[in-house]
C-alpha cells in the first residue's frame, strides 16, 4: 500500500495526516498569502499547481482579491476537496480547472503557487516540474513553492531522531513511523536548493528567498522582473 495514496486512504485523512507530515504546515499557507499580499495585491491571474484539499485556496482569494485562481490538481479525491471548500466560501466564480497536466496549461500569470509536490518527484522530474512552474509566470510575477529539502552536509542521523521525536509525541505509532522515514529518497525526494536557484537563474527568474524552514520543510518565493 502507498504510503502517500492521495485516491486512498491518506487522502481521505488528508487533513490530519498532513500536519503530522509536515512542521508548521498551516505557517507554510500564512507566510505565502502573506508574500503574495505583499508582492502581488493586484494580481489579475494565479495558477495553484496541487492544491490538495484546498486548504490554501481562501487565503490566497483574499491577498489577490482581483485574480482569478486555475487549479491543477490530479487526484480526483483532492479535486472533490477543492470543490467543496470552493462551495463553502462561494468562489465558484473565482475559481477553475486547469488541465491535470502542468504542461498542458497555457499562459502566464502573475503568482504561480506550488506547495508540496516538487519533493513527490524524483530529481529529474522536480528538474522538469521547475521548468514548466517558472515558464508560468509572467513578467512582475511570483513563484512560490514549499517542500522537503534537506541542508546538505547536515547530521541526518540527529535529523532523523528529532523527526522521529516528534511523530512519536504526534502518536504516530512505530510501524507508520519507519513506513514515513523509509519513504526518504523513495517517495520523497529532497528538493535540492541549487537545483532551484539553477532553474531559476536560467528562466530569468531572481533568486530565491527563503521565508521559513521547519525542520526541512522550506518556503521559498521567486521574482521575475517586470521587464521581461
Amino acid at each position: 500500500m502507498a504510503l502517500l495514496d492521495f485516491d486512498g486512504d491518506y487522502g481521505r485523512h488528508y487533513d490530519q495526516s498532513i500536519r503530522r507530515l509536515i512542521p508548521a504546515y498551516d505557517t507554510h499557507f500564512e507566510l505565502a498569502a502573506a508574500a503574495l499580499g505583499a508582492l502581488v495585491p493586484t494580481a489579475s491571474s494565479a495558477l495553484v499547481v496541487g492544491p490538495g484539499a484546498g486548504e490554501e485556496l481562501p487565503s490566497l482569494l483574499k491577498a489577490m482579491p482581483g485574480a482569478p485562481l486555475q487549479l491543477v490538481e490530479p487526484s480526483e479525491q483532492m479535486r472533490g476537496f477543492c470543490d467543496a471548500v470552493i462551495a463553502r466560501v462561494q468562489a465558484g466564480s473565482r475559481i477553475g480547472w486547469a488541465p491535470n497536466d502542468l504542461k498542458e496549461v497555457p499562459g502566464r500569470f502573475d503568482a504561480v503557487i506550488c506547495h508540496n509536490v516538487l519533493h513527490l518527484l524524483p530529481p529529474a522530474e522536480q528538474e522538469d516540474c521547475l521548468q514548466q512552474l517558472c515558464a508560468r509566470v509572467g513578467p512582475g510575477g511570483v513563484l512560490v513553492i514549499s517542500g522537503f529539502s534537506e541542508e546538505p552536509g547536515a547530521d541526518m542521523e540527529l535529523w532523523q531522531a528529532i523527526a522521529r521525536a516528534r511523530f512519536h509525541a504526534q502518536g504516530m505509532d512505530s510501524e507508520t513511523i519507519e513506513r514515513v522515514m523509509a519513504s526518504r529518497n523513495a517517495g520523497v525526494y529532497s528538493v535540492d536548493a541549487d537545483r532551484l536557484a539553477g532553474q531559476l537563474h536560467r528562466a530569468g527568474m531572481e533568486p530565491a528567498t527563503q521565508l521559513l524552514q521547519a525542520l526541512f520543510n522550506r518556503l521559498w518565493f521567486s521574482r521575475r522582473p517586470a521587464a521581461q
